[in-house]
């Protein structure tokens, strides 16, 4: 009988704690495209790749910021789907893609 009330207080204990350990996974990159936007009227890193990857749909294989000329840019790449590498950058201000030449 005591095994059978210490499995259930276990069980009990491990429902307890379930909701807490099933908090949502934050991305590194995600944290930090969301203090990209730092509320400057411009937008996230997340959602120029989002943009980016509109004018080139494939896997993204990097994303960063970058200072060019004074304004703030999003540098990325992305593998298109017949296998090329796409460069792009992004005003972090305006949302518009500037394709890079590449």
């Amino acid at each position: 009988m005591t095994n059978g009330r210490l499995i259930t207080g276990c069980l009990i204990l491990l429902l307890a704690i379930a909701p807490v350990s099933a908090a949502p996974f934050h991305h590194f990159h995600l944290q930090v495209a969301q203090r990209d936007n730092g509320g400057n009227g411009g937008i996230s890193l997340d959602q120029a790749v989002s943009r980016a990857r509109q004018q080139y749909p494939g896997k993204v294989l990097s994303a960063d910021t970058a200072n060019v000329n004074g304004r703030k840019v999003y540098n990325i790449k992305i593998l298109t789907r017949d296998g090329r590498v796409k460069r792009t950058q992004v005003d972090a201000r305006s949302g518009q893609p500037q394709s890079r030449g590449r």
